[in-house]
Parts: structure tokens; sequence; C-alpha cells
């Protein structure tokens, strides 16, 4: 059976690891209803056992034993397939990193079994922090005041204003078409099981 296992560094194991049981309790009972839960399907059956110290979620596809210390959360996953372990490691790392953003929470997979060295483990992907988010928003702002700025000063000027309104459209239209780009990238971009 292939197996992982992944140590999450952090001060509040505990919280986290009722917090994932918990996520994994409400999920068996249809909440939260969003459906993309393992590659799209949700797992039919799941159940979850839990102490402060201790847990285990048992889903379709296998099941993940928990433990919390002072210093980190450790999970170890055992799965009937290949599939089935990646499908465990997708959601919980997408749980994991979603419930721990504020503490940067990262998951790095370590294959267990016999079968280590020939099939790769996933890890996770950072995710922009709030802070990111927000420098980000701001340069957006201060982009458009300037552009704004530089239409009303050059239209203000008599001789420039239809040769100034058609460089500050066709500058707004490029930038507008490079982030549409952007995000079409990101949504369209081969998954790493497509790889």
């Amino acid at each position: 059976m292939p197996t992982a296992e992944a140590r999450v560094a952090t001060e509040r194991a505990g919280r986290y690891l009722v917090q994932l049981c918990r996520h994994a309790t409400q999920m068996s009972h249809g909440f939260p209803g969003r459906g993309r839960h393992m590659g799209g399907e949700r797992p039919k059956n799941i159940q979850a056992e839990w102490s402060e110290t201790s847990g285990t979620i048992t889903v379709d596809q296998g099941s993940c034993v928990l433990e919390a210390t002072p210093e980190a959360l450790t999970l170890r996953i055992e799965a009937a397939d290949e599939d089935g372990l990646q499908r465990l490691q997708t959601l919980l790392t997408r749980n994991i990193t979603r419930m721990g953003r504020r503490d940067s929470l990262t998951v790095d997979w370590t294959r267990t079994d016999a079968n280590a060295e020939t099939a790769p483990a996933a890890t996770a992907t950072p995710r922009r922090g709030r802070h990111t988010v927000l420098g980000l928003t701001l340069a957006a702002v201060l982009a458009v005041g300037v552009h704004v700025g530089l239409a009303a000063g050059v239209l203000a000027i008599p001789q420039w204003a239809g040769l100034g309104a058609d460089v500050v459209l066709v500058a707004l239209l490029v930038k507008a078409a490079l982030v549409a780009t952007h995000v079409w990238r990101r949504r369209h971009r081969p998954s790493a099981k497509a790889r």
C-alpha cells in the first residue's frame, strides 16, 4: 500500500488537528458544499476520531493518522492505490494551507513505502499572503491613479487632447489584455497530475 508522511511545523498543532478532524466530520454530513474535494468528487465515506493530541481521518481511498506535539503536526497517510494517495495528499495539503494561512503553514510530503523512489511526493504550492495581496491591490490602484492623472493633464492641452487620449486608451487596453492573459494562463495551467 502506498504511504506518505508530512511534518507541519507549528506551535498550535493540537488546534489544527482538531480543526482538520472537525472539517472532515462536516464533510461527511455534507458541509461545506463546494464539491471540489479530492479531484472534484466528495468522498462518500468519511469518518474522523480525535483527541487533543491524536486523530484518525478515514475516507474511501485510505486513511490519515494525525499526531500533535508541541512543535509540529505529523500526518501519516495510507491509501489503496497511487491515485488515492495523491488525492489524500492534495485534500490534506489544501485544507492545512487554507486553515493555517495566517501562520504560513506548508506541507511537504515524503514517501515512506517501498515505491518511494518511483512515485513523486506531492508538495504544497505556496499561497500569496495577505500582505502580498494588499500590496498588489495598492499597486493597481496607484497605476490607475497615475493613468487618470496623466490623461487629465494631457487632455487639458488642446493640441494634444486627441493623441493623448488615444495613447492612454491604448496603454490601458494593452495592460488589460496582459492581465487577462495572465489570469487565463493560471486557470488553465496543466495540473501536476497531467504532467
